[in-house]
C-alpha cells in the first residue's frame, strides 16, 4: 500500500498504540474519580497539558482538549464572545467546520463575511483589511490550508486585526500546521488556536482549544464541568497522553523532516508538470501537500483508478467529500476543462522516495488510459 493522503488523517506511530492501550487497559480511571489511582491519572492530564503549550510556546493561556478539530473550531466560532448581530469575518477557503459553522452563525443573525482569497487559497491582507469595521468582534484564517497546502501570514494577519481593534478575536485552525512548519502561538499573537491529533501519527478522537488569558469562551457541552468547565465530558486520559507524545515527536522533528518533505514535493512537481498538470504553487507553502488538477479527468476518476495499484490520494477535503464541492475549483479559478480534475497528494513522515516514484508510475499508466475516453 502507498497512502498519500495524510492530510486526511495518518498512521498511528506504534509507540503511541502502546501508550494508549496502556491508558485503556492498566490505568483506565475517570480523573474525576477521588481514589489515588484517579487522582494521579488527574495529575498525568495536567502535565500533558503543560507538555504541549510548551511546544506551541504557548505562555499565557490554556489548552481546552476535545474530541476533534471540527469539535474546537466550533467551540471557537459559537463559544467566543460576540456582540449580538456583530460581523464575524471568516476566509473563503476554510475547512467545512469552519466555514459551515460561519454559515449557521449567518442564519442566527451575525454579519458573516468571507474574505477572498488568492488563487492558492491564501488570504490577501487588503482584503480583510477591507472588511474590518467598528462592529467587527471576530476572525477566523486557518493557519495552512487543507486543500491547497498554502500557509498564511497568520502573524500578519492577526496585527492587521489588533491594530484596527485590540478586543477582535482572532482564531486560527492550526490542524494542518502543527508539526509541519514552527508553530509559536505567543509569536502569532492569536487568541484561539486549533489543533488536532490524528493528522500527526496519533488516535483519533483527540483535539484541543488553545484559549489565551482574558478570552471568554462560553461551552457547548454542559455536565461535570470537566476542562476548567468549558467543555463538560469525562476526559480521553489515553487519546490525551498520546496527544502529548505526538505533539512532541512532532515538533522536535519537525526541522528535519522538513528538508525530505520539501525533496519529496520538488519530485513530484516535476514529474506532474511532465504530464501537464496545473499544480498549485504559491510562495508559502507546506511541504506536506501537494494540490494537482488535471484537464478533463475528474479527481475521483483518478482516485479509484490509483486504488486498484493499492495507492490512496484524495481530492479535497475528506470532511466534504461526500458532498459536491464547488468551492475550490472557484477559488483556483480553474477553467471548466480543469474545473473537476482536483487530486490532493498528501505526505507523511512514513512517505518515501520509491512511495513517489511508484505513484508516478501509476498515475502515468492509469492518466494515458482514461485520456483515451476523452472527447
Amino acid at each position: 500500500m502507498i497512502y498519500l493522503d495524510n492530510a486526511g488523517t495518518t498512521q498511528v506511530l506504534p509507540e503511541i498504540v502502546e501508550l494508549y492501550n496502556k491508558y485503556q487497559n492498566e490505568f483506565f480511571f475517570n480523573p474525576s474519580a477521588p481514589y489515588h489511582p484517579a487522582l494521579e491519572t488527574s495529575r498525568e492530564i495536567k502535565n500533558a497539558r503543560e507538555r504541549i503549550m510548551k511546544k506551541l510556546c504557548a505562555l499565557h493561556g490554556n489548552l481546552i482538549f476535545t474530541s476533534s478539530g471540527t469539535e474546537s473550531n466550533n467551540l471557537a466560532l459559537f463559544g467566543a464572545k460576540k456582540g449580538k448581530g456583530s460581523r464575524i469575518i471568516v476566509s473563503e477557503s476554510e475547512h467545512p467546520s469552519v466555514y459551515n459553522a460561519a454559515l449557521e452563525l449567518k442564519q442566527r443573525g451575525y454579519d458573516v463575511v468571507f474574505c477572498e482569497v488568492d488563487e492558492t487559497g491564501r488570504v490577501m491582507e487588503e482584503k480583510l483589511t477591507e472588511l474590518l469595521t467598528p462592529e467587527t468582534s471576530l476572525v477566523s484564517v486557518m493557519h495552512v490550508n487543507n486543500e491547497t497546502g498554502c500557509v498564511n501570514d497568520i502573524k500578519k494577519l492577526c496585527n492587521i486585526v489588533k491594530n484596527y481593534n485590540k478586543n477582535i478575536i482572532f482564531h486560527s485552525d492550526g490542524v494542518q500546521a502543527l508539526g509541519k512548519i514552527p508553530v509559536s502561538i505567543e509569536d502569532l499573537g492569536v487568541d484561539l488556536y486549533t489543533i488536532s491529533g490524528h493528522k500527526i501519527h496519533c488516535v483519533k478522537g483527540v483535539s484541543a482549544l488553545y484559549c489565551r488569558d482574558g478570552i471568554s469562551v462560553k461551552p457547548l457541552l454542559y455536565g461535570g464541568g470537566q476542562e476548567f468547565g468549558i467543555r463538560s465530558s469525562t476526559e480521553n486520559v489515553g487519546g490525551i497522553m498520546s496527544f502529548a507524545y505526538a505533539v512532541e515527536s512532532a515538533v522536535e522533528t519537525q526541522k528535519e523532516k522538513a528538508a525530505v518533505m520539501h525533496d519529496l514535493r520538488e519530485t513530484l512537481k516535476e514529474e506532474l508538470r511532465s504530464l501537464g498538470f496545473l499544480l498549485v504553487d504559491g510562495k508559502m507553502q507546506s511541504d506536506y501537500i501537494l494540490c494537482a488538477v488535471m484537464p478533463k479527468i475528474r479527481g475521483e476518476v483518478m482516485l479509484h483508478s490509483l486504488e486498484k495499484h493499492g495507492i490512496f490520494i484524495g481530492t479535497g477535503s475528506a470532511c466534504s467529500s461526500k458532498k459536491t464541492q464547488k468551492k475550490l475549483p472557484k477559488i483556483l479559478k480553474l477553467s471548466k476543462e480543469y474545473e473537476n480534475g482536483i487530486i490532493r497528494i498528501s505526505f507523511s513522515r512514513f512517505t518515501t522516495k520509491d512511495d513517489i516514484y511508484n505513484f508516478v508510475e501509476a498515475i502515468k499508466k492509469e492518466y494515458n488510459i482514461l485520456k483515451k475516453y476523452i472527447n
